[in-house]
Parts: C-alpha cells; structure tokens; sequence
C-alpha cells in the first residue's frame, strides 16, 4: 500500500510539473491590462463572436493555417462608441506558449502589443519596447514578416518571430470577423445576442 501510495505521489508530481513551466514570469492578469488599455472608456464588454464557414475560409487562406470557429474580443466604449477592440491569445515559442495581447484602433491599426506570460526559460526580451514598438501601427494589410518588417531580438529570434505570427493573426482575424462586415453592427449584435440570452 506504502509504494502504490508512493508511485501514486510521484506520478502527481510529475503532473504538477507538465501543467506549471518551470520557468513563468507573469507581466500582466488580465483584468490589470484590459483597465490599462482602456483607461479612457467608461466601461469594458467582452463579446464571443463565431465565425461563419466563409470568414474562417478567408482568415485561412490570408494566413495559411487554421483558425478557430469562435473568438472572443474585449472592447471600450464611451457612450456609444467604441474606443477600440483587444484580444488576448496565445502563440507558441520554442516549446512553450506566450500569451500576449493587442489592442487595435477602430480602423484595425495596433496601437499596443503587450506580453502577458512568458514561459521560456529565455528570450523574454520581446517584452521590450525597442521590439514591441515596431508593430505600432501595423494593419492587416502589412506582412509582417520576420526579419524584413519585423526586426527580430539577437536571443530571442523565435520568439520575436512568434510575436509577429501572432500579432499578425489577430489583425486579420480583426479584419475578417469586424471591419469588414462593420465593426459597431458585430459587437451590437453580440450585445443583443448576450442579452437575449441572459433573459432566457
């Protein structure tokens, strides 16, 4: 009973360590970042929005990977307009997954580009601003390649690469799933639907 309940132990702690990196340095929760990108709104509304066969088609075809069906949007808006669109993912490093987050301008320009939690052991420097800095006003028109557009960090050259796939991914998916079919009819009709089915 001792040595199942000791293979038992070490089985848990094996675990333990595949779920938590050894290395994670936390820059922001999300509740902090989402307050700091809109300091100026009078409120936040977070939107689920599903993609139709079409715009997952078009997203895919721009981007030559898969995307996902639904995806979910943070925005601020003052009154009745919207101060702009945050969205918060996860892209994967060398082994681990960066979560990073960006927000977009109601054009669909990058205004920020933050790391939220890195989990490499290095190449944290992406956080920086001389490398974040050179995405501020990209849109979904800009390639965004690594190396051309995007000047990668000496260390961290996968990871700077894995910030441009990211933040590239985001702003087409902006462009396909808001801009294009209208970015204030999306979120007022992800508004009704909230509230349609909080009254059910």
């Amino acid at each position: 009973m001792g040595k199942r309940l000791q293979t038992m132990g070490a089985w848990l702690a094996a675990m333990w360590l595949v779920a938590w990196p050894a290395h994670a340095e936390v820059f922001w929760d999300k509740p902090t970042l989402l307050k700091d990108f809109f300091a100026k709104s009078e409120r936040v509304t977070v939107a689920k929005l599903a993609l139709s066969a079409g715009q997952q088609q078009a997203a895919r075809k721009r981007l030559g990977i898969d995307v996902p069906a639904q995806w979910t949007v943070y925005y601020g808006k003052t009154g009745e307009r919207i101060d702009g669109v945050a969205v918060i993912d996860n892209e994967l490093g060398q082994h681990e997954p960066i979560t990073f987050a960006v927000l977009l301008g109601v054009d669909g320009a990058l205004k920020r580009l933050e790391v939220m939690v890195y989990r490499e052991a290095y190449g944290s420097e992406v956080r920086e601003d001389r490398f974040r800095k050179q995405f501020v006003g990209k849109t979904a028109a800009d390639p965004l390649r690594h190396g051309t557009d995007i000047v990668a960090i000496a260390g961290a050259t996968i990871s700077s690469k894995s910030m441009a796939n990211g933040a590239r991914r985001v702003m087409v998916l902006a462009d396909e799933v808001l801009l294009k079919p209208g970015l204030a009819k999306v979120l007022a009709a992800a508004e009704a639907a909230k509230a349609k089915g909080a009254a059910q």
